[in-house]
C-alpha cells in the first residue's frame, strides 16, 4: 500500500493505491472537507489506506510512505508532541491490530508518484458532493496520436487501404466513423499515379511508397551495401527520402536496424568521460 496527503490553498487531499499480490491496482482518493496540517493530511491518508485494506479483508501488508513523520513516528524512532498527532497514531496503532503481518517503510516521492498524483488532484478540485469513478486505466503512448504508424495486416502493405480510397473512394470494411475521418486526413498527403503510390514531402517532392520487404532491402543496401556508410538511424531515413522512398515506421525501423548492426555497434564512438569526478591526489 502507498499513501500521500496533499494541502494547498484549495484545501487537503488524501490518496492512496492498493496493489495487490498479482499486480492489481485499486486507488482510493477521498477530498478532505476540514482543514488540518499536511502531516495530520498524512496520518488521513494511511488510515484511508488501512481502511481500505480492511475492507479488502487483506491480513497481511506492506506499508510505503514517503511522510518520514509517519514512518518512524509509527515505528517508535520518532516522539509524538502533538495532541492531533497523538490521536491520529493511536487509532493508527489500533487498526494495524486487524492485521497478522504489517510493514512501514519509508520510500522516496519519486517512488510513490501515484499516490501523490491523487492525493494532488483531490486536493485541488471542488467537489460538492460524493462522486464515485472507476479505477483509472493509465496507458503508455509510445508515439504522437496523430502519427500515421499503420501495420501490415495479411500480408498486404501497410498503404492499402489509402490506395484504395484514393481510386474507389471506398472506406474499408468495419471501419467506423473515427476511422473513415483518419483515413480521409491522411489520404490528403498521398499521391496515386497508375498503381504506384506516392507521398507528397514538405517540398512537394513525391516519395515512392514501399512495402515492408523492400524497405529493409533499401535499408540494408544503404546502410551497410558496397557504398554504405554506415551512417546512424537519423541520417539514414533521410539519406533514403532524398533516393525517393517512404514508407510509415521508416525512421524507427532505420535506428532499430543500426542499433542491430554488428560493425556499428564494435566501431562506434567510445565515451572517453570517466565514470566518476576526478580528484587529485599528491603523491608521497
Amino acid at each position: 500500500m502507498y499513501f500521500d496527503g496533499a494541502v494547498n490553498s484549495t484545501g487537503p487531499g488524501i490518496g492512496t493505491v492498493l496493489i495487490s499480490p498479482d499486480g492489481r491496482y485499486y486507488p482510493v482518493a477521498v477530498k478532505v472537507n476540514f482543514s488540518c496540517t499536511n502531516n495530520v493530511a498524512e496520518y488521513e491518508a494511511c488510515i484511508l489506506g488501512l481502511q481500505a485494506a480492511i475492507d479488502f479483508k487483506v491480513k497481511e501488508l506492506e506499508v510505503f510512505g514517503d511522510s518520514m513523520l509517519t514512518i518512524f513516528q509509527k515505528l517508535g524512532q520518532w516522539k509524538t508532541k502533538d495532541a492531533k498527532l497523538v490521536l491520529c497514531c493511536g487509532y493508527l496503532e489500533e487498526l494495524t491490530e486487524n492485521f497478522e503481518k504489517i510493514s512501514f517503510t519509508y520510500t522516496p516521492r519519486m517512488k510513490n508518484q501515484f499516490a501523490d498524483t491523487l492525493a494532488t488532484l483531490t486536493s485541488m478540485v471542488s467537489i460538492t458532493k460524493e462522486n464515485l469513478i472507476e479505477p483509472l486505466e493509465i496507458e503508455i503512448a509510445r508515439s504522437l496520436a496523430h502519427c500515421d504508424a499503420i501495420e501490415a495486416i495479411d500480408a498486404k502493405p501497410w498503404y492499402e487501404d489509402i490506395k484504395n480510397f484514393l481510386q474507389t473512394s471506398q472506406y474499408p470494411p468495419f471501419a467506423d466513423r473515427r476511422d473513415r475521418k483518419k483515413l480521409r486526413r491522411l489520404a490528403i498527403h498521398y499521391f496515386l499515379s497508375g498503381e504506384t503510390l506516392y507521398r507528397r514531402s514538405f517540398d512537394a517532392t513525391l516519395l515512392q511508397c514501399i512495402d515492408e520487404h523492400e524497405a529493409r532491402r533499401l535499408t540494408e543496401e544503404v546502410h551497410r551495401g558496397s557504398c554504405g556508410p554506415y551512417m546512424n538511424g537519423l541520417m539514414l531515413a533521410k539519406k533514403l527520402m532524398r533516393l525517393g522512398y517512404y514508407w510509415s515506421t521508416m525512421k524507427t525501423d532505420c535506428v532499430k536496424d543500426v542499433r542491430h548492426c554488428h560493425l556499428c555497434q564494435v566501431y562506434a564512438d567510445q565515451i572517453k568521460a570517466p565514470p566518476n569526478e576526478l580528484h587529485p591526489k599528491a603523491t608521497p
